[in-house]
Formats: C-alpha cells, structure tokens, sequence
C-alpha cells in the first residue's frame, strides 16, 4: 500500500523530532510502502530506518511559480470562502485576508506537486499529513482530481488551537475540516475543541495519543538536599517560562537549606532574554545555579535523563497538545509539573507529579515543584510516572495500533 507521509520538514531539520520514533514502526510494517513529502529541506537529513524513501517533489519551487500561484489563489473559489468566513466572523483585517490568500496559494502549489507525484510514481493509496496544516488542504484537493484515494491528518496544538495564532485565525481549517477520511486528535480535550471549534464530524475523528519508547534504566533521584529540575521547550512566548524563573526565585528562599539547579533544553527567539532574566533574579542566590543547554537532538535528550539525576520535569506552557516532552520525561521516571491546558490533564495528574491551573502562578508553580520533589511522596510519586507512560503511551503499543488504522483506512473502499 502506497503511503505517502506529508511532513513540514522531517527528515530535515528542524522540529518534528517525534517523528523519529514513529518512522521506524512504519519501516517494520511490511504492508506499507512510505515516501516521506518534506514541505522543506534544507541541510542534511536525519537518519532513517531501511525501507522510508524521501522524495523532495514538494520542497522547493522558484519565486515565479509561487507568484503564480499566489495570483490564482487570488481569483480562487476557496480564497472567496475565506473572505466569506473572515466577514462573518468579524476577523477581517488586511492581515487576516493576506494569510488567507497566503495560504490559498500553498495549498494550490502543494496540490500541483502532490499530483505531480502521483503522476510520477503511482496513484498514492493514503496520505497521512502529520500536520493539520496547508499541506493536509492540498491533499484533500489532490484527492478530488484522483491522485491520492484517502486522506489522514493528525492534530498536535499550534495547528489545532485558535489562540495560539495571530488574530486567533486559523486560516483554510473550517472550509477543509469536514472532509478529511479521518482526523487523529492526541486526547479526548483535543476531539472535543476540534469538534466544538471547527465542527469536524464526531464520526471522523479518532483519538491517537503520541508515544515514547520505554527506557530501560530510570533516572535517578539527586542526594538528599539537591533538587535537579528540567525543562525542554521552545523558547517562546507561550511557554511561559518566565514564570519558572520566578517560582524558583521563591523555592530557593522557601527552601535556603536545598541546593537547586535548573538546566533548560531548547532554543528560539527567547532565549537571551529569559537567560537574562534568570540571571537577574536567581544569579544572586547562592543556592541556585542554572544552566541553558539549548537545542540537542531528541536522542541526546533521552539520554540525559538516564545519565544526570533529575528529580521534576517542570512545563508551564500557556497551549499543549499532548507534550511528548513531558512523556520522555515520564518515561525516565520523573513526575511531572505542568498546567491544565490541552490534553495534559491526560497524562499528569497528582498521583504521577502536579496538576496545575491552566494560568498558574509563581507561587502554586513553586509548591508543586517542592511537594513533587521534596516531599514525602516523592519515590511513589517517580514510581507512578513510569507506570502511566506504560499503560497510556507506549510507543510500541500506541505507534503499531495508529498505523494498523491508516492502513484499514487505505484498505477500505474509497
């Protein structure tokens, strides 16, 4: 069966990096037959299991192509729809209407490779877009003139939260969403806004969680009076992480007697200033060090916890999907604290970390972090977080039942 996965880069960099982890349950299926579409690819691509061919037939393209497309997108059914839309909702700005035409025009372009592709190599049986995005448009387009017969996308969180955008506008979604074989939500909170939100057909939508392999050693905990605390993310706005900062300023005041360290992992716009910050407002406590690791490949990031003792993963992020960040972590061993928003209440919980508010502050984020991690609960606490990935989200069990799906999907009549 001809699949054909539509990524935004992998296996280019940067990001998708839990692709990594899916690919090589595709590779081991020997009814599918996978080309990765990479939108971009620049550099030198990630390794890839035996049997996953890449096809550049949708990176790339000249200024003029794209002028092109842009000038079709202009006098375009589905650009109008979008004004439409854009009217009635009262989002129509000079902004808004040139996403709208911005994205039109990728969906044009993608869906003219994609056919293109088709012509080339075969009629693709499905095409599974890991991203709800204008490359998941373009397929479905692609799929009314014939050269795909079923199409799948995922959801994560930027492609699925309205506010996460500028002008909370999500441009194509609503046009488009509808008509997708079947669209995989990571939690039931996501299935729920995707249908409450865009009015996807509750008979269409799946729930599919991500996966993480199962380590075969733990972290470890740190001695008694250290505590080694991690965060991996992005460095931007929505991550909030200004607000660690600042419930580390109070923890080590609160707990003068623990030596504290904080090591965050990744890189983006932020990361000078909330380096600064930190600098500014933990630099002179003597019982806090801290440390900015940023970008590592996902590997290395797996194996750190394996190899330095850490005793709470900390998110405070404003927007998540399912955050596989806080599954590697869980993984390893170590609970937790991260706030309600998206599908986390799906995986952590008190019973494997701290549950916190959807907008939580210093003060709530500090105590969690020293109940977790001080507190007297803190083994059963690292005990339970190893159990919830392997009950909820394991790779080898998560990633196989997803793709048995697609495949039954590309199976079944068109």
């Amino acid at each position: 069966m001809k699949i054909a996965i539509l990524t935004n880069a992998y296996p280019y960099q940067p990001g998708e990096q839990f692709m990594e982890d899916e690919i090589a349950f595709w590779a081991g299926n020997p009814v599918a037959e996978v080309t990765l579409l990479p939108a971009v690819a620049a550099g030198e691509p990630r390794p890839l299991p035996a049997g996953i061919a890449v096809d550049l037939g949708m990176a790339g393209g000249s200024r003029l192509a794209r002028l092109r497309c842009v000038l079709r997108a202009a006098g375009s059914q589905v650009f109008r729809r979008e004004l439409a839309y854009l009217w009635g909702s009262r989002k129509l700005r000079v902004a808004t209407a040139l996403r709208a035409i911005l994205h039109t025009s990728k969906v044009l372009e993608q869906q003219q490779r994609l056919e293109r592709y088709a012509r080339t190599h075969g009629r693709i049986d499905v095409a599974y877009c890991y991203w709800n995005e204008t490359q998941s448009y373009a397929a479905l387009r692609a799929r009314a003139a014939g050269a795909v017969r079923k199409v799948v996308s995922r959801l994560h969180g930027f492609d699925l939260y309205e506010a996460r955008r500028e002008h909370a506008y999500m441009p194509l979604k609503r046009q488009f969403i509808g008509c997708f074989d079947t669209l995989f939500a990571l939690s039931r909170e996501a299935r729920t806004y995707l249908e409450a939100t865009y009015g996807a057909p509750a008979g269409n939508t799946r729930i599919s969680p991500l996966g993480v392999p199962l380590t075969g050693a733990l972290s470890a905990a740190s001695p008694p009076g250290f505590l080694h605390l991690v965060s991996v993310s992005s460095c931007l706005p929505v991550k909030r992480l200004d607000r660690i900062v600042e419930a580390l300023h109070l923890l080590a005041r609160r707990h003068a007697q623990a030596r504290i360290t904080w090591t965050h992992i990744g890189g983006g716009p932020q990361l000078a200033e909330i380096a600064q910050l930190a600098q500014t407002r933990l630099g002179g406590l003597s019982n806090v060090a801290f440390e900015f690791l940023g970008d590592l490949p996902n590997q290395v990031v797996k194996h750190y916890y394996l190899g330095t003792p850490v005793d709470v993963f900390v998110n405070t992020s404003e927007s998540e999907g399912m955050p596989v960040s806080v599954m590697e972590a869980m993984s390893a061993g170590v609970p937790a604290v991260a706030p309600d928003v998206g599908g986390v209440s799906d995986l952590v919980s008190d019973e494997c970390g701290a549950l916190l508010a959807a907008s939580p502050g210093s003060g709530e984020i500090a105590d969690a972090i020293a109940r977790v991690a001080l507190g007297g609960e803190k083994d059963a606490l690292r005990l339970h977080a190893r159990r919830v990935i392997e009950a909820r989200f394991c790779a080898g069990r998560n990633y196989p039942a997803f793709i048995a799906g697609v495949l039954a999907i590309g199976a079944a009549p068109a």
